[in-house]
């Protein structure tokens, strides 16, 4: 069993990240276009604001943050991920009573368009929360995806040997 539980909790650029498939493909297309080649272009300008579009494109795709615990060591981090690299001071694991899980409905992010009257569509939220002697969590991880939810509030519990409280409804599909 692994004693380093490691899990991204959402993107630095939230839906921007996905500019970064876009910077990718343009830098790809931008360094190694035949139509550069010419007299009257800068090959090396071109290569050079190719190769900053797909830095600029691997930056907004793979930075995100994330949430690490370290078992052997007895340690705990929020981390930033850059290009591989995470950046985040370790401190010391507290002592955990419990692990819960609980949902919540919230408005669906902004994605380009507008429902014109309608509100927003709501979309549930799961939450897995670290709770050691104050009454809010210490940590809490998102998703909203409930089996993703509740797998890895067991994994939790296990790991760290402690009680697991879901505080979720689930019911079956309409229909």
């Amino acid at each position: 069993m692994s004693n380093l539980f490691d899990r991204k909790t959402d993107n630095f650029f939230g839906s921007l990240s996905y500019v970064g498939y876009v910077l990718l493909v343009v830098g790809l297309a931008t360094a190694s276009s035949p139509w550069w080649w010419g007299e009257g272009a800068d090959q090396t300008q071109m290569l050079a604001v190719g190769g900053l579009l797909v830095v600029l494109g691997f930056l907004f795709k793979f930075t995100y943050h994330g949430f690490q615990l370290d078992l052997a060591h007895q340690r705990v981090r929020e981390y930033l991920s850059m290009f591989g690299f995470k950046t985040g001071r370790w401190a010391p694991l507290p002592a955990f009573q419990r692990v819960t899980l609980t949902s919540n409905l919230q408005l669906a992010p902004d994605h380009g368009h507008s429902h014109g009257e309608e509100p927003a569509p709501l979309v549930t939220w799961y939450t897995i929360g670290l709770y050691s002697q104050s009454p809010s969590a210490d940590y809490e991880l998102r998703t909203d995806n409930h089996q993703d939810a509740r797998k890895t509030m067991q994994l939790l519990a296990e790991k760290l040997r402690i009680a697991a409280e879901d505080h979720t409804l689930v019911t079956a599909p309409l229909g």
